[in-house]
């Protein structure tokens, strides 16, 4: 099977890939005004900060697993790859999430909502698949390397009934809210941001 530096430097290719793709997807304006650039570009900046945070977060929990791990096996590959699609997946329904909403008309009331619930359904896809991988490398890698990770709050987070609820509540509302979509996501960020206590890598 791939070693686990040849796995880490697939899975930094892929990142770095989306989050170019991310920032291409701003539009320039023919002016020079910078009025012009975020007026173009407000509603899907607040989209690319949030999931530049999102991406940046997922990556370092991510290889914060990938570090304790002894070995790669098949059943790892594989769960490492379903997380990577839910992240290859960020850049279109991103972008498309911020161009739509208009949260300078009614406070977005009336945006439509697919692009909104898929992007929600994105990051369901990512918790699932996140909680996957995870539970693969505990399987698969020593008592003392597995139990490593089974401490990471991330994980302790995505196998909690709250998580589930939440993105249930957050469906309901994006829902009728279609803007809501941005309000959780900073939450969760922030929340992983805040309680993320692994080890530095140095």
């Amino acid at each position: 099977m791939v070693s686990k530096e040849r796995l880490g430097g697939f899975i930094d290719g892929i990142v770095a890939v989306i989050m170019t793709i991310m920032l291409l997807e701003f539009r320039l304006p023919a002016t020079g005004l910078i009025g012009d650039f975020f007026k173009e570009n407000l509603v899907y900046l607040v989209a690319y900060g949030l999931s530049f945070i999102y991406v940046i977060t997922s990556w370092f929990n991510q290889q914060y697993m990938l570090m304790h791990a002894t070995h790669i096996t098949r059943k790892i590959y594989f769960s490492c790859m379903l997380w990577v699609l839910s992240l290859s997946l960020l850049p279109v329904l991103a972008a498309w999430t911020g161009r739509t909403i208009n949260i300078f008309h009614d406070l977005g009331r009336h945006s439509p909502q697919a692009p909104a619930l898929l992007f929600l359904a994105m990051i369901f896809l990512w918790g699932v698949s996140y909680a996957h991988m995870a539970n693969a490398f505990i399987a698969d890698n020593p008592k003392e390397k597995a139990e490593i990770i089974q401490k990471m709050e991330v994980y302790q987070y995505l196998r909690h009934p709250i998580w589930r609820i939440s993105m249930i509540l957050a469906f309901i509302i994006t829902f009728f809210y279609p803007p809501f979509v941005f309000i959780y996501t900073a939450g969760e960020m922030t929340f992983a941001v805040l309680r993320s206590r692994n080890q530095t890598f140095l």
